[in-house]
């Protein structure tokens, strides 16, 4: 494997945007209802 030297450009960012590469806030924001409700119910 080679390592890679350069930045990601802004295209190859948007492209991974599109095919879901990158976590969705949805995901991130289910991921703190649960900690809530496990707490609020703990």
């Amino acid at each position: 494997m080679s390592e890679k030297t350069e930045q990601p450009t802004e295209k190859k960012l948007r492209d991974g945007r599109k095919e879901g590469q990158v976590v969705k806030s949805i995901e991130i924001t289910s991921l703190f209802q649960l900690i809530a409700l496990y707490l609020y119910f703990h």
